[in-house]
């Protein structure tokens, strides 16, 4: 039978079987070359038994596309004959990736669906809970990717007619579960926006427009992500090292042989033995999360908390505090980021600790130790270093009331959170001059609707090959019905952003997405954009909170990348483009049903708790604190800036190094850059601003107590590993790190919801000298306590009558 484009399926003979073994390796391979095809799909694998081209094969494969040069110069460094050849880089996709297809392999099925939806619900809900959490964590996309091979296979052994059990769970079958799941556990940031409305201004969103806001916000950022494919997608250049993991794992394991029961032998190991773990530092030892032995020998020392402190979001830096958490050890994903990733973090970090220290004890800002301000603060301050009344400048309307202003003065902030703000502009600035600087030719062929084959990842030329491209017409179709459904929220919900604010600020975001999807997919790390977004809001709604928390939710950005991340994974697996973007489709609706009722439930049950400024060690409600802290400064009219910002960030006052920040980041990589071509070096070559700047400025926020032992385990994996012991690194790297995030997470969710007071009352662990009492720090560091969160902590009791409404 005659396949699309010359594909031939014919019946695996028993020559075909003698030639190939279960990794479709040829007999007197190498020891490198068989590393390489152990990743080779078997035949037996794809229900339509098609013939393996080879690479000579492909490289004249006849396409109907005038664009496509033949001869496929990316494929020449991809061998499967017997050729002796050196591997430079062990872990390059080349290596990992088997330049083959079945394009008759079943891809969205009843069971497919159904996997997806289990385990997309259960990622959904793990997200939704530790955006509550005071560490923020979402479920890794490896865990989700084995649970749905696994669950796939289960339901493979249930007998039934064709439409339910076609044969065994397919590849492409896994794949299209996994990114329907991933995607209904991505989150959106709309959440933010809604519950920051209803804990600081009382202002509660309904709930069918709650679902119009999400879906819209979510569902833009796809479209826009469509779009940029050719720049982003395409090219060999971006390999989105998030994914290669993914991808690796889902080839290697694509089979029954012995290498893959290896893997899910260790896999079920390491998981197992992690979830049981995690009960003690989670529940019964909470001090393992984070031993200081600075704090433990001087635990009345200010000084020493906001240095080696870090259990507890806002405490201290972190520096050289052990966790044997691995939900704080993990954060920052030390088993997949590439190792130019970790050492520019490695940087960042030492900087982090000179550049915050002398910024606080030198009031950097006027908002320093003269002023008795906290170290580390996310939040308005008054001058005498107390909380900002807020609720007395801004009324429920989210316009500022001036005369109360000139009463009790102008709001701070404190140096650090000025100077993470400040590299975090810079980061965003750097990264749309990065871009242009290092990906111009790609850029300037997509503008000229022309796609070079030269540059292009092989992957996508045999995707090409056999399957349609998703009309452009259709992701346009999507983006203006999405942007369609925003307007309509925007006007029920009187959010007094106008039209033309909320099209500018999808407009800005599509912008930034270019840049932020490029770092992404060379170094695996995302920059945040911090101000820089809600900066601008400041220019279009001045004197308006929440027109300007919706200017800065009309951001897609992080929906974008996400999308994009799945259609270069589905480029990896060579899937028929439609199911990848049906899977996106049916995971964000998946997400949305289980999200909105579950935050409406934690919004209502954990009020007072998410109002505190450390939480209460369960919860927290530090995210939304920040954007009230972004979209309060905002609030000021004038035509410029927003909020105070013809009084703070406006030329010569105090924080105007914030907004110059970022034409100061457009300009830093264009030094690098010139200076790289006037005086070649490949350590100038290798320094990325963006990537720098962001690890600087985010090294204070959120808990830092997993640091050191996160170093600790990417240097190993990512360098002595993948060094020195290559074969154990591609075999069981990646199922590793997917064992202990998965394990670590489920064990965490199911605490919260059965001993934290989530669904069932809470049931308190006795304090011990491995469990202090409150308001005493995890790590024994000293934490000055507020009156606010002392009253609230002594009144508060959980309402044993709440339940997950879902």
């Amino acid at each position: 039978m005659e396949s699309k484009k010359g594909y031939t399926s014919v019946d695996k003979t028993e020559e075909d079987v003698l030639e190939q073994d279960f990794y479709g390796s040829y007999p007197g391979l190498s020891p490198i070359q068989e590393e390489i095809e152990e990743y080779s799909p078997t035949n037996s694998y794809h229900p339509g038994n098609l013939r393996k081209f080879e690479v000579e094969e492909i490289k004249n494969l006849k396409v109907n596309s005038p664009d496509i040069d033949t001869s496929l110069q990316p494929f020449t460094n991809f061998k499967l004959h017997n050729e002796k050849e050196q591997i430079s880089e062990p872990n390059s996709k080349d290596e990992l990736f088997p330049l083959t297809d079945d394009p008759l392999a079943n891809v969205l099925t009843v069971r497919s669906f159904l996997v997806g939806l289990l385990e997309g619900a259960l990622g959904a809900a793990i997200t939704q809970l530790f955006m509550f959490k005071p560490i923020n964590l979402h479920i890794q996309p490896l865990f989700l990717q084995i649970t749905c091979m696994l669950l796939g296979r289960l339901f493979a052994l249930i007998p039934g007619p064709k439409w339910w059990n076609p044969g065994p769970f397919g590849l492409k079958e896994t794949v299209f579960a996994a990114i329907m799941s991933t995607t209904a556990s991505g989150g959106a940031l709309a959440i933010e926006m809604i519950v920051t409305q209803d804990l600081f201004f009382n202002r509660v969103t309904r709930l069918p427009v709650a679902f119009m806001i999400l879906f819209s916000s979510q569902m833009i950022g796809y479209g826009w992500a469509g779009l940029l494919q050719p720049i982003l997608v395409y090219p060999a250049k971006l390999t989105f090292p998030h994914v290669l993991p993914s991808a690796a794992l889902f080839y290697s394991m694509s089979g029954d042989g012995k290498r893959t029961k290896d893997q899910m032998k260790f896999f079920k190991k390491i998981f197992g033995a992690i979830a049981i773990y995690e009960i003690f530092p989670s529940y019964i030892m909470p001090a393992l999360q984070g031993i200081s032995l600075f704090c433990l020998a001087s635990p009345k020392s200010p000084l020493v908390t906001n240095l080696f402190g870090g259990v507890e979001p806002q405490e201290g830096l972190g520096f050289l505090s052990l966790s044997l958490d691995w939900s704080f050890i993990g954060h920052w994903g030390p088993l997949f980021l590439p190792l130019l990733s970790q050492l520019h973090r490695i940087a960042g970090l030492i900087i982090a600790l000179f550049i915050f220290s002398l910024s606080y004890t030198n009031s950097w800002f006027s908002g320093g130790i003269s002023r008795s301000f906290p170290f580390l603060s996310v939040s308005l301050l008054s001058a005498n270093g107390t909380e900002y009344p807020i609720r007395k400048v801004i009324g429920l309307d989210g316009v500022k009331d001036s005369a109360t202003v000139n009463d009790i003065g102008l709001p701070f902030y404190t140096s650090t959170y000025v100077v993470s703000q400040l590299l975090m502009t810079i980061s965003a600035g750097s990264a749309l001059s990065h871009v242009f600087l290092h990906q111009w030719d790609v850029v300037y062929d997509a503008l000229r609707a022309r796609e070079s084959s030269e540059n292009q990842d092989p992957h996508r030329l045999i995707v090409k090959a056999s399957y349609r491209d998703f009309p452009n017409l259709f992701f346009i179709g999507i983006s203006g019905f999405a942007i369609a459904i925003a307007i309509a929220a925007s006007i029920i919900e009187h959010s007094d952003i106008s039209v033309l604010g909320l099209l500018v600020a999808i407009g800005i975001s599509s912008f930034m997405t270019l840049a932020v999807a490029f770092v992404a997919g060379v170094t695996g790390s995302y920059i945040r954009l911090g101000g820089a977004i809600p900066m601008i809001g400041g220019f279009l709604y001045p004197g308006n909170t929440f027109g300007n928390m919706w200017f800065s939710t009309g951001s897609t950005v992080h929906q974008a990348v996400h999308m994009l991340n799945d259609l270069k994974l589905g480029q990896y697996m060579h899937m028929p483009p439609i199911y990848v973007v049906l899977a996106q489709i049916f995971g964000t609706i998946l997400g949305l049903i289980i999200n909105v009722p579950l935050m409406f439930s934690i919004v209502s049950s954990q009020r007072n708790v998410l109002l505190l400024p450390h939480g209460n060690g369960v919860f927290s409600g530090l995210i939304f604190q920040e954007m009230q802290a972004h979209a309060v400064r905002k609030v000021e009219s004038s035509l410029i800036w927003g909020a105070f910002s013809e009084e703070l960030y406006s030329h010569g006052k105090k924080y105007f190094i914030i907004p110059l920040s970022l034409a100061i980041g457009f300009l830093l990589p264009c030094v690098f850059f010139l200076a790289d071509k006037i005086f070649p070096n490949r350590y100038l070559d290798s320094v990325n601003i963006p990537l720098l700047a962001g690890f600087i400025g985010s090294a204070p926020h959120g808990v830092t107590a997993g640091n050191t032992v996160n170093i600790i385990v990417g240097l190993i994996s990512q360098f002595w590993l993948r060094k020195y012991h290559s074969g154990w690194f591609k075999k069981y790297n990646y199922v590793l790190s997917a064992a202990l995030d998965g394990g670590t997470q489920v064990t965490i969710f199911c605490i919260s919801l059965f001993f934290q007071g989530v669904i069932v009352p809470k049931l308190q662990m006795p304090n011990y000298f491995l469990n202090p009492s409150r308001p005493t720090p995890k790590d024994y560091c000293y934490l000055k306590p507020t009156n606010s969160r002392l009253e609230v902590e002594e009144t508060f009791i959980f309402n044993t009558d709440n339940k997950l409404d879902m």
